[in-house]
């Protein structure tokens, strides 16, 4: 359970304005009177000398990185007023607690880690930063490093798996209506917004489909876990000592384990397609991932019960995927058949 604040802060703190060449990628000075330059150097700093100049550069909307710019000294600051107004210090301090619950699941493996969070002020929240390369990197690189993507892949389903059986809860009720509520959404936002306005059969087959699902007994079975709830290809980074971090867990919760593991299925397999690959390439790597995960579980876990609840998850973050306007008609639609066969199974 996540605390409520006992009131509401007085000075929420927004990202800083970067100039237009600025935006994403390259540094930019910033003055003495920043006020998160002026946090950091009061409450976090922990470097023998004294900070002397900050440099500021964008990672996303939210994410930005700070750098002492004479010793390298580096944290990452995620500012919630951009993404929630008023409530900004409430879901900062959410997110702070979150990631330290997180934490506690892997207190006995160095190598598979979350991100350590370093504190919270006026709806900023700060984490350690992380050099590495995300699993995104990894695929895109994958052609230059034979056989490195599946000992990648292997490392995400033990630290997926390691998360799930260290945070079951035993007496737990499993409750699987919110997530077909989820599926049907996206099935009406692709029918009214999307690829399917044309493709009524398709829309009323889906429909049909995930009713079918809603009422199969064996969606309701199983104990809850921690999960990361956003298991998209850029939150997992590989160090380069070894070992996976997860970072950006605002959306975790207790839900069916194997919901992060559909999840980041469907993320490979539309990553793989992105960058050089196709849709065959990626559903193999998505199985390995499987594999790896399936590997490390304890066995006493049915893996058959797993395997057919996470097509379902599968298929439904293979619709999600396909809402994005960014993608070619072609890949919305192979994607929306892809979570078509899936469910037909």
């Amino acid at each position: 359970m996540i605390d409520t604040l006992s009131a509401p802060p007085t000075n929420l703190i927004a990202p800083p304005v970067l100039h237009e060449e600025n935006q994403t990628g390259n540094w930019f000075s910033l003055p003495k009177t920043d006020p998160v330059a002026q946090h950091l150097t009061t409450a976090l700093w922990d470097q023998e000398v004294q900070p002397v100049s900050w440099l500021v550069a964008r990672l996303s909307q939210a994410a930005y990185i700070y750098c002492e710019e004479t010793t390298g000294w580096k944290i990452v600051a995620k500012f919630y007023l951009p993404k929630t107004g008023t409530d900004a210090a409430y879901h900062a301090e959410r997110e702070f607690k979150l990631t330290q619950r997180a934490c506690k699941c892997f207190t006995s493996n160095k190598d598979l880690r979350s991100v350590q969070p370093l504190g919270i002020w006026e709806g900023v929240i700060f984490f350690k930063n992380v050099i590495g390369l995300t699993l995104e990197n990894k695929i895109a690189i994958r052609r230059n490093q034979p056989g490195e993507l599946v000992c990648t892949l292997e490392t995400v389903g033990n630290f997926l798996s390691t998360l799930h059986r260290n945070s079951l809860k035993r007496n737990s009720t499993p409750d699987f209506g919110p997530a077909a509520d989820y599926a049907y959404k996206l099935v009406d936002n692709l029918g009214k917004h999307g690829v399917l306005q044309n493709h009524p059969s398709v829309h009323n087959g889906l429909g049909r489909l995930i009713e079918k699902w809603a009422t199969d007994r064996r969606m309701w079975d199983y104990q809850l876990a921690l999960n990361h709830g956003d298991t998209t290809t850029t939150n997992f980074i590989f160090p380069p000592d070894g070992g996976v971090v997860a970072i950006d867990w605002e959306r975790s919760e207790f839900a069916d384990p194997v919901a992060d593991l559909g999840h980041l299925m469907a993320e490979v397999t539309h990553s793989v397609n992105q960058n050089g690959g196709n849709f065959t390439e990626g559903q193999i790597l998505s199985q390995q991932l499987a594999e790896a995960y399936y590997g490390f579980l304890p066995t006493n876990w049915n893996p058959d019960a797993l395997l057919h609840r996470v097509q379902f998850y599968q298929a439904t973050s293979m619709l999600r995927i396909a809402r994005n306007g960014r993608l070619s008609r072609f890949d919305r639609l192979t994607l929306v058949l892809q979570a078509f066969a899936l469910l037909s199974k």
